[in-house]
C-alpha cells in the first residue's frame, strides 16, 4: 500500500490529519512430547491499523488486507466517523522533537533450519530426564522464536519505525518420591539462538523440580521473608496497574495524589527502563509515536510520577511519558522494562541473614487473590525453610498474606540479582522484616 499517496488523498477529501500503524509479526512454536513433534505452528502477519480525523472526529480501520484500495479505506473511515456521537477532541500526534537510539542485536534465527531446533528440543527433553532418577515426565518442551517490526507514518511528518527479535525455550519437569509429585518450570529468553543454553536450562528445570519433593507446611506466624526474584517479579506485576494514569483517572489507585510522598522503603526504587541495553524489548517510541525514555517511577521510596499516555497526560495537563502502547485496537497504558531496581547484595547473603524464615519461590492465585485498587492480597505460597542462615527443607500449603505497599515499607535489604521476565516486568530477590504466614 502507498501510504503517502493513502495520506494525499485524505487530505484533499476533507480529511484534517491521518495516521497509519503498520504491526508485521512472525512466530514460530515448535513443542515435543516423548520424543515426538507436539507442534509446529508458524505464522506471519501484517496489520495495518489507520486512524483519520473527518469532522472533528477520530475513526478507526483495521486492515490485513494490506492491497485494500485508498478509496474504499477513505470511505470506511468516513462512515465510520460520521456515525460517532462523541464531543471528545481529538487530535493526531506530530512527533517528538527527537528520538533516541536503541541497541540493535543482529538476529541469526534464520540461519538454524527447523530440524535444528528440533533436535535442540529432544535433546533437552533426554537431558532433562537424565538429571536426576526422581525426574518421571517432561510433559513441557517449547521452542518459541518471535520477531516483530513496527511503522508509524502520519500526515504531521511522523515516520518512525522499530524492530525487536528473541529466541525462547520454555520447558517442564515432573519428579516424584514416594508419594509426592512436583512440578517445575524454567523459562530462557535470548536475542539470538546461538546463545541459549541448552545444559544451563536442563539442570535448572530439574533441580528446581525435584528440590521441592516432600515439601509440607510450617506452623502459622510472621516470619522473616525473602521473596525470589521471578517470584517478587510475578507480584509486582500483578500491582503494576495501580502506577497507571489509567487508573487514576478511573479512581482505583491508592496512589492518587501521592507524588512525592513516601510509599515505600528507602530501599525501593523502581524504574520504567525502555531504553535498557540488555533487555529482550526496547522501544525507541510508543505506539502513539511518543519518545520513549527511562525514568523513576518510585525513587527511594518516594512516588515520582503516574505513567502516562497521550489522553491520561491530556487529562492530568502533564506530559506523556511514552507508555502508551496497544491493548487490542486501543492505546492504553503499561510500563516496558518496569522492574524493581536491583540491590547490592546477593541471594545467598540475603539467606544467610536470616535466624528462621522462608524462602518464597512460587505465588499461585495471582488474579484471585489481589486486590489492585487496595494493595491487599492473599495467595498460595511455597519455598524453603531458611534456619540459622540455611535453606533446611521444602515448604508448601502455605498462604502468604499481606498489603502490596506495606510489604514495600518492611523491605529491609535488595538482592543484586534483577530477573526481568520477557513481558517487561521484573525485581531481584527482596527481604521483607516480616509478613504473615498461614501454615498448620
Amino acid at each position: 500500500m502507498n501510504y503517502n499517496l493513502l495520506m494525499k488523498k485524505a487530505l484533499a477529501s476533507g480529511f484534517s490529519d491521518l495516521e497509519v500503524y503498520e504491526d508485521f509479526s512472525r512466530e514460530l512454536t515448535i513443542a515435543i512430547f516423548n520424543g515426538k513433534i507436539d507442534k509446529n505452528e508458524q505464522s506471519e502477519m501484517t496489520t495495518v491499523t489507520i486512524r483519520a480525523i473527518y469532522e472533528g472526529k477520530m475513526a478507526y480501520l483495521q486492515l490485513e488486507n494490506t492491497k485494500e484500495s485508498p478509496e474504499f479505506i477513505l470511505a470506511s473511515l468516513r462512515n465510520n466517523a460520521l456515525s460517532l456521537t462523541t464531543d471528545e477532541k481529538f487530535s493526531i500526534f506530530e512527533g517528538s522533537d527527537r528520538y533516541p537510539r536503541t541497541k540493535k542485536f543482529p538476529s541469526d534465527l534464520d540461519n538454524y533450519t527447523n530440524a535444528e531446533k528440533i533436535d535442540m528440543l529432544m535433546k533437552i527433553e533426554t537431558t532433562i530426564r537424565g538429571v536426576d532418577p526422581r525426574i518421571v515426565m517432561v510433559p513441557y518442551c517449547q521452542y518459541n522464536e518471535s520477531v516483530s517490526k513496527v511503522r508509524i507514518i502520519n500526515s504531521k511528518g511522523l515516520k518512525v519505525k522499530k524492530a525487536n527479535h528473541y529466541a525462547a525455550l520454555i520447558t517442564q519437569a515432573v519428579a516424584r518420591e514416594n508419594e509426592d509429585s512436583q512440578s517445575g518450570f524454567e523459562i530462557q529468553v535470548k536475542h539470538q539462538f546461538q546463545d541459549l543454553r541448552v545444559d544451563e536450562i536442563c539442570q535448572k528445570v530439574a533441580k528446581k523440580t525435584v528440590a521441592m519433593l516432600n515439601a509440607k507446611s510450617i506452623a502459622s506466624k510472621e516470619y522473616p521473608v525473602i521473596i525470589q526474584n521471578e517470584t517478587m517479579g510475578d507480584l509486582f506485576a500483578s500491582f503494576q496497574s495501580m502506577f497507571s494514569g489509567e487508573s487514576a483517572i478511573k479512581k482505583i489507585t491508592p496512589l492518587i495524589g501521592k507524588e512525592e510522598q513516601s510509599i515505600a522503603s528507602k530501599k525501593i526504587t523502581i524504574v520504567d527502563a525502555p531504553l535498557k541495553k540488555d533487555a529482550i524489548f526496547t522501544h525507541p517510541f510508543d505506539d502513539e509515536g511518543v519518545a520513549c525514555y527511562d525514568k523513576k517511577v518510585v525513587d527511594k521510596g518516594v512516588f515520582k510520577t503516574f505513567l502516562h499516555n497521550l489522553k491520561t497526560a491530556q487529562y492530568f495537563n502533564t506530559h506523556s511519558t511514552g507508555n502508551g502502547f496497544k491493548q487490542g485496537a486501543n492505546v492504553g497504558v503499561s510500563g516496558t522494562n518496569f522492574y524493581i531496581a536491583p540491590g547490592r547484595t546477593s541471594k545467598e547473603k540475603l539467606i544467610e541473614s536470616i535466624k528462621e524464615g522462608l524462602l518464597i519461590t512460587e505465588l499461585d492465585g495471582l488474579h484471585a487473590g489481589v486486590n489492585v485498587i487496595s494493595g491487599d492480597f492473599s495467595l498460595k505460597a511455597s519455598g524453603f525453610h531458611i534456619v540459622n542462615g540455611e535453606i533446611t527443607r521444602p515448604v508448601s500449603l502455605i498462604v502468604m498474606s499481606g498489603n502490596f505497599f506495606s510489604l514495600l515499607n518492611k523491605v529491609e535489604a535488595v538482592g543484586n540479582d534483577l530477573y526481568l521476565s520477557v513481558n517487561g516486568i521484573g525485581a531481584p530477590s527482596i527481604k521483607i522484616k516480616k509478613i504473615a504466614i498461614s501454615g498448620e
